[in-house]
C-alpha cells in the first residue's frame, strides 16, 4: 500500500509553517506560490481535513496540522538521511546511529554507554551531537538523530525519564561572592556577571534558570562556561558532577544564595515510535536506562 501524499507535498507543508506563508515557502523551495498552495490543498483533500486556516495574510495551523508537523519534519529528515546513506554506502559500513545528548548530562555516563554499546555493535557508527536546551529536540524533529537525551523533548515521541542533574551556583575562590557574609539574595547577584550556555537550537530558542543580571556572557559549551567561572570572570549554575574536583580542591565555591542555590534538571530519553523495535536504538536505550538507574542508586545510598 503506497502513501497518497508525496514527500514534495509534505515538504511544502513544512515550509509553509517554517517560512510563514505560501509565498515565502515558494521562495524558499524555488517554486511558485500557486504550486505550494496547490500541494497543501491536495493534502487537505486527501486527508479530508484542513491543515491551515487563513488569518489575514498568514496561514495558521489547525489542531491537525500541529499534530502532524513534528512527524512531517521527521519524515523529511529521515528521507534526506536515507538518500545520504545510499550515496555513501560501502559494504559493511551501512549501520549508523545519531545520538543528541545535552551537555548537562554526565559525560562519564555517556562514555560508558558508548563503550558498552560498542562491545556488541563493534562496527556500528555513532554520530554524537552535544546540544543545549532545544537543540536535541530539533535534531529529533528533523530526523537527523535516532535518539535524544535532554531536559525537553518534542511531543509525539516515545519518552522516559533517565536522571536528574543537580546544578549548583558557583564562583571562583577569589570572586567577591565567595567572601560574602551570610546568605546572598538574587537581587544582590545583579551586580555581578553571569555565564550561561547558549541554546544550540535555531527555531525555538529557550532560556533556562535565573537570568536576572544584564551583565551576561553567553557561551556555546559547558567547558567554556566552567573555565570562565574558574578564572573569576563570573558566576554560573553548573552541573555538580562536572565541577566535583574543582569544589573538592577549593578552586570553586558555592554561592550561599537564599534561593535557587541548587536546582535539579531532569533528563529524558526520547526517540520516534518507528524505532521502538530497532535493535540498535533499543540497545542504546537499555544501556542508558541501566547506567542512569545505577547512578541514581549510588546517589541515594551516599545521601542516606
Amino acid at each position: 500500500m503506497f502513501s497518497r501524499i508525496s514527500l514534495d507535498q509534505w515538504r511544502a507543508f513544512v515550509a509553509t509553517v517554517e517560512c510563514g506563508g505560501f509565498q515565502q515557502a515558494g521562495e524558499h523551495l524555488f517554486k511558485s506560490q500557486s504550486a505550494i498552495s496547490h500541494a497543501v490543498n491536495r493534502m487537505e483533500a486527501l486527508l479530508d481535513q484542513e491543515l491551515f486556516i487563513i488569518e489575514g495574510r498568514k496561514a495558521v495551523l489547525t489542531p491537525l496540522g500541529e499534530a502532524l508537523l513534528p512527524q512531517a519534519k521527521h519524515l523529511l529528515g529521515a528521507a534526506h538521511k536515507l538518500e545520504q546513506l545510499a550515496n555513501q554506502y560501502q559494504p559493511g559500513l551501512f549501520a549508523e546511529q545519531g545520538v543528541a545528548v545535552d551537555v548537562l548530562f554526565p559525560f562519564e555516563l555517556l562514555q560508558q554507554a558508548l563503550h558498552e554499546f560498542s562491545s556488541t555493535f563493534a562496527h556500528h557508527r555513532i554520530r554524537l551531537y552535544e546540544t543545549a536546551l532545544s537543540g536535541a529536540a530539533e535534531l529529533l524533529e528533523d530526523g537527523k538523530v535516532e535518539l535524544g537525551v535532554a531536559s525537553s523533548l518534542p511531543a509525539g515521541y516515545v519518552q522516559e525519564f533517565l536522571i536528574s542533574v543537580p546544578l549548583i551556583c558557583v564562583v571562583a575562590v577569589g570572586h567577591p561572592l565567595a567572601a560574602a557574609q551570610g546568605e546572598v539574595s538574587l537581587d544582590a547577584m545583579k551586580a555581578h556577571r553571569q555565564v550561561v550556555i547558549r541554546d544550540s537550537g535555531a527555531r525555538h530558542v529557550q532560556n533556562s534558570g535565573w537570568l536576572g543580571t544584564s551583565q551576561r556572557w553567553t557561551v556555546s559549551s559547558l567547558a567554556a562556561a566552567s573555565s570562565l567561572v574558574e578564572r573569576g570572570l563570573g558566576f554560573a549554575w553548573l552541573p555538580r558532577h562536572a565541577i566535583a574536583r574543582e569544589l573538592a580542591e577549593g578552586r570553586l565555591r558555592p554561592v550561599p544564595l537564599q534561593h535557587q542555590r541548587e536546582r535539579e534538571v531532569p533528563m529524558y530519553l526520547g526517540y520516534a515510535d518507528v524505532f521502538r523495535h530497532n535493535p540498535e536504538v533499543q540497545a542504546m536505550v537499555l544501556i542508558l536506562r541501566q547506567l542512569c538507574a545505577q547512578q541514581a542508586g549510588r546517589g541515594a545510598s551516599e545521601s542516606g
